[in-house]
């Protein structure tokens, strides 16, 4: 009997311990891969802090269950981030959109794309050096990749310091604009010079975002993401995650193509038709070719004399010849339902206009939708 009762301690005891250690694993690996909507929604109510107390308050926005830590000061083009970190010990990186002024919506319209890796010169004594993808032929958006300029260094540092106060977990949350640089910041720090701790995790969460990069930019993204990382959240009415404007050439595309050499290709087909297929691939190439020029000087060139009101000695990078923007990161579709047709629309329209199906508050409505809480 005593022998009985021993082995029943011993066994209550083992166990106790591996709950524990099971426990403390959870607890250090709060973040995992996969889309978790909750989470999400964690994080966008985090991010809707940048929006203002008061509009907030009218839409009667939760308050986040979390501390914020930091707040960073706003640069030259209006960006801004904030740190917090959620019930579960999570750091939470969440970069601001665009606000109501000027220089804020200029960073948008600043669309020409130059190489995802190099250097840009905001001043004669900033210079940001960058590596966004392995690909040479990968390109970004030019604004927003000064909006990551403005504020990289200081996320880095803040990811470092936290880690070394036992941080392991972060997500990185932006809305609209802040989307897009959030894409740009996970794939800056995945090539950092300086790579980070091995034992960090690192979600994103791009909310509403836009196309930032070419095809082969969004290739490198969603490799590096791989395994269930990244996420892009759509409400497929909403204007914004389909621009900037996109244009591809036939050099855009991969070699070898049929398309590459069409001389050689057609060689020897007759005559008339030979003539006819050339004809009518040079007239397309032409137009293509035309129409990402003008784009190029009207939202690279032109723009970024506006650029120089607010950022006075920044330098003009050179522009890479192509407008071909691809989404990157896994697509969450938040589908429109019935109810939000019948009851959001009508109510925010008013309000919201244009924006009313891209608003943060849209976005929560759709999600409760989408992905009812459990009760």
């Amino acid at each position: 009997m005593n022998h009985f009762r021993h082995s029943i301690k011993h066994f209550t005891l083992l166990l106790t311990v591996l709950l524990y250690f099971h426990n403390i694993s959870k607890a250090q690996q709060p973040l995992k891969r996969g889309f978790d909507a909750h989470e999400y929604r964690s994080s966008l109510l985090i991010n809707a802090q940048n929006i203002g107390p008061k509009t907030l308050m009218a839409a009667k926005v939760p308050t986040p269950n979390a501390k914020m830590e930091y707040r960073s000061k706003v640069s030259e083009l209006n960006n801004r981030w904030d740190f917090w970190i959620d019930r579960r010990g999570v750091g939470i990186i969440s970069i601001r959109g665009t606000i109501n002024q000027q220089n804020s919506w200029l960073e948008n319209f600043y669309a020409a794309m130059v190489p995802a890796t190099g250097t840009i010169c905001i001043s004669n004594n900033i210079t940001f050096k960058y590596k966004l993808a392995q690909d040479s032929n990968a390109y970004v958006h030019v604004g927003w990749l000064i909006g990551l300029a403005s504020l990289a260094d200081d996320i880095v540092a803040k990811i470092r310091t936290y880690h070394q106060k036992g941080l392991n977990d972060f997500i990185i949350i932006g809305h609209s604009q802040g989307g897009a640089i959030a894409l740009l910041l996970r794939s800056y720090l995945h090539y950092l010079p300086q790579a980070l701790a091995s034992n960090i995790r690192i979600k994103t969460y791009a909310s509403a975002a836009p196309k930032v990069g070419n095809i082969n930019y969004a290739y490198d993204f969603d490799y590096i993401t791989r395994g269930g990382w990244a996420y892009r959240i759509i409400n497929p009415l909403d204007w914004v995650p389909q621009i900037p404007f996109t244009i591809e050439k036939i050099s855009n595309i991969s070699l070898p193509n049929p398309f590459a050499n069409i001389n050689s290709y057609t060689q020897k087909m007759p005559w008339i038709k030979r003539t006819y297929i050339r004809h009518i691939y040079h007239k397309m190439d032409r137009k293509t070719e035309k129409a990402q020029k003008y784009y190029t000087k009207i939202l690279g060139i032109e723009t970024a004399g506006m650029v120089t009101n607010f950022i006075p000695k920044y330098h003009s990078p050179k522009y890479a010849s192509s407008f071909n923007y691809a989404p990157c990161g896994i697509s969450i579709i938040l589908h429109p339902t019935a109810s939000y047709y019948k009851n959001f629309i009508p109510q925010r329209q008013a309000t919201d206009g244009i924006f009313v199906n891209h608003r943060v508050f849209a976005y929560l409505y759709l999600l409760k939708q989408n992905y009812p809480e459990k009760e």
